[in-house]
């Protein structure tokens, strides 16, 4: 079996790899990325051209430095590859004023000091004219809020990289992490790899680094949609922000929880439910789905957005990783200085990807980072004792 040495492993070169990549690179380090797919590969958590970009954070205020930091390297990452990646549309969230989600969503800004608006009736009847807005509606502006484009943003990390002297190996099963020496060994299928520091950002694949973690990861696939727009100049208008919705309230028979973007195609809208398929083991062989499932957001869309025809034209699948606690994975394997863990992030982890890579690699290089992610704590579901010495991977 080949056997290859670097300074960095990172395995799964994925949303979180690919950034943790480019900013090893960055810093000088030697780094060999590894993953089960091609490289960009079609069915990691990124697939389907785009993702939203909040500062205003429901999930809690605890994320606002991750944000941050985020928005910083993705306008970092633009410069440096000459890529436009994100778009700052603002973004809407649309509630109705009795979801229990509005009081955080509010004080992730206020706790912040970060902008917002908030409208009701017929002055977010005007301002969001492709929106039925009821007079029970909340709508919130975050105006620092946007869409990345989370295909050509992972192309771009990994083209700086391999500019940067990266190397990169696709379609290898990545089989374990164990201590060689002072150093780790990383076996995967068809070589052995020696570094001294690994960073495992599987995505989606990350469920034996899980089940070593002592938690369950649940892979969760999700159908993302593309309607025509009856008037494509409505989705096209340059103040049209990214958007979410959720109807929530009482007697209603479903909860509507959806989310959209403006048109990037000039013609067709991207509206996504935030309902999953049935949990898979694994994306290697994507799932199959019965066409019913499309008739929940068909009547989402029909009710909510009538500028658009509510058959969709266009279908992708992606799938996330998500914990019990919709709470990612980030920071060392206990018992195993130099690797660090990078995975769960429940799907909210593109937004900050740039932030999450560049964190792991403080963690791995350094030991520490400025911005906090002590919530994320890998070790959190195991014991305190607890001390790993090796970890399968597969």
């Amino acid at each position: 079996m080949t056997a290859l040495e670097t300074d960095v492993v990172v395995v799964g070169v994925g949303s979180v790899g690919s950034m943790a990549s480019w900013q090893l690179a960055s810093r000088g380090q030697r780094v060999i990325g590894i993953d089960r797919f091609s490289i960009p590969g079609p069915f990691s958590a990124y697939a389907g051209e785009s993702r939203i970009f909040r500062k205003v954070y429901a999930e809690g205020g605890h994320y606002t430095p991750l944000l941050q930091r985020s928005q910083d390297l993705w306008r970092e990452l633009e410069k440096v590859t000459g890529t436009e990646l994100l778009s700052t549309t603002g973004a809407v969230t649309i509630y109705d004023d009795h979801n229990p989600r509005l009081a955080s969503l509010l004080a992730a800004g206020k706790d912040n000091g970060l902008d917002y608006e908030l409208l009701r009736g017929d002055e977010a009847r005007a301002k969001y004219p492709e929106h039925v807005i009821r007079d029970t509606d909340v709508t919130i502006l975050d105006p620092e809020g946007g869409y990345l484009k989370s295909e050509k943003a992972v192309t771009a990390a990994l083209a700086e990289a391999a500019r940067l002297g990266a190397r990169f190996l696709g379609n290898r099963k990545a089989r374990s992490v164990e201590k060689h020496g002072d150093r780790y060994l990383v076996r995967t299928d068809q070589e052995e790899i020696i570094a001294s520091r690994v960073i495992i950002s599987q995505g989606n694949g990350a469920g034996a680094l899980c089940k070593e973690l002592g938690v369950h990861l649940s892979v969760l696939p999700q159908i993302l949609t593309w309607f025509p727009a009856a008037d494509p100049a409505t989705f096209c208008r340059e103040d049209m922000p990214v958007f979410l919705r959720r109807a929530e309230e009482d007697g209603r028979p479903d909860k509507a929880q959806f989310y959209g973007f403006p048109s990037a195609d000039g013609w067709t809208v991207k509206v996504v439910a935030s309902i999953f398929l049935d949990e898979v083991e694994s994306m290697e062989k994507p799932p199959t789905w019965d066409p019913q499932h499309l008739n929940t957001i068909r009547a989402w869309v029909r009710e909510f957005i009538p500028g658009l025809v509510p058959e969709p034209l266009r279908v992708a699948v992606c799938a996330d990783g998500h914990l019990p606690d919709a709470t990612g994975l980030l920071g060392m394997v206990p018992g195993m200085e130099g690797v660090v863990a990078a995975a769960g992030f429940s799907g909210h982890g593109f937004k900050m990807a740039s932030a999450l890579g560049a964190v792991a690699a403080d963690l791995v290089l350094d030991g520490t980072t400025d911005t906090d992610v002590s919530f994320m704590n890998p070790a959190r579901f195991l014991g305190p004792d607890a001390r790993l010495s090796s970890l399968a991977l597969s």
